[in-house]
């Protein structure tokens, strides 16, 4: 088995999976899942008790699934970095770093002195001019991250943002040469990330989540969020399902998010002068029943809703999940674990 896991630290739970890799391919080694405590473990906590309830959390899931890992992969909420496409003219690498904190000045909201900054060169052209994709997350926020692995006895490999580990899920699963925009749809917010030729170009979170589908259904139905949940799961986007009144419910925030996602297809074209081929869907909120379908019609463009182990052997395992409908929700996890393999 694996020793590095990745682990995707959720609003509503905590995912984790190991891949490893043999001559025949990559290997998934274990999969799950654990409900994670509704704390603001990452603010301000003096006590430490926020942090501890998170590890043992996490502790928890890595004895159930038997992982003796030592070594961890996660990422940052991006919500909470600050990313930019940056054009730099030709540069040698030691110099990178200086006009990157320079070109920093313009677009982190904070003082450098309180952020990290790291970079991934996206292409360099003829005359050695370069595009590189630019990250900045603040010390605080890592601190905490390395308090969290370090109550839960695990050393912190590395410490990503979102778009860079999901793109590996997407490189492995639908197309590393595909213009793909991605929306990976979580609890409470979405993240949207262009991808083209497997580098990322922008990310942007968007306000609008699983989350305010249901209690869009909770408020219109007059239902509690549980059963609007379960309604929404069910029912979704479908027009004949239940005469419509859940389409109907959650049609404003559908189309909301539409919209958001109209914008950043034109910012892709904008930016690549070419447009996006295809719309990737991952997240819990991904397989809500018509959603594909809908964002066809309304967008013009092809969607699919990712399947990030469909090229790894699962044999060896028995699957907690059913990984054809639930595997949507594992791909920022699963792109954690890609790091260094592929």
């Amino acid at each position: 088995m694996s020793n590095i896991v990745g682990i995707d630290i959720g609003v509503g739970s905590i995912k984790l999976v190991s891949v490893s890799k043999s001559d025949k391919g990559l290997i998934l080694d274990a999969i799950g899942e654990t409900k994670s405590p509704r704390v603001e473990w990452t603010k301000e906590d003096k006590s430490g008790k926020a942090i501890l309830e998170v590890a043992n959390s996490v502790k928890l899931l890595l004895s159930e699934l038997k992982i003796k890992a030592t070594q961890v992969v996660t990422s940052l909420p991006e919500d909470e970095v600050v990313s930019r496409l940056i054009r730099l003219p030709p540069l040698k690498e030691s110099e990178v770093r200086d006009a990157l904190t320079f070109e920093a000045e313009t677009f982190v909201p904070f003082p450098l002195n309180q952020v990290s900054i790291d970079y991934e060169v996206v292409e360099q052209d003829e005359s050695g001019r370069l595009t590189i994709f630019a990250i900045a997350a603040k010390n605080d926020l890592i601190q905490s991250y390395i308090k969290l692995f370090k109550q839960v006895g695990l050393d912190l490999a590395a410490l990503e943002s979102p778009a860079v580990a999901i793109r590996r899920a997407v490189i492995n699963s639908v197309s590393e040469k595909a213009a793909i925009l991605l929306v990976d749809m979580g609890e409470k917010y979405s993240d949207i990330v262009s991808i083209n030729g497997g580098k990322v170009y922008f990310t942007r979170a968007m306000s609008v989540g699983g989350e305010s589908l249901t209690r869009a259904i909770s408020i219109n139905l007059g239902l509690d969020m549980a059963s609007a949940e379960e309604y929404k799961k069910a029912y979704g986007l479908k027009e004949m399902e239940l005469e419509g009144k859940i389409k109907n419910a959650i049609q404003p925030v559908f189309i909301s998010m539409a919209e958001e996602i109209r914008r950043a297809l034109a910012s892709f074209r904008e930016e690549q002068n070419k447009a996006a081929e295809l719309l990737v869907l991952s997240g819990g909120g991904a397989n809500l029943p018509g959603l594909a379908e809908e964002l066809t019609k309304i967008l013009g463009i092809e969607v699919q809703v990712i399947q990030p182990f469909v090229k790894m052997d699962t044999s060896r395992i028995v699957l907690p999940i059913d990984l054809n409908s639930d595997g949507c929700r594992f791909s920022l996890a699963a792109g954690l674990a890609l790091r260094g393999l592929i």
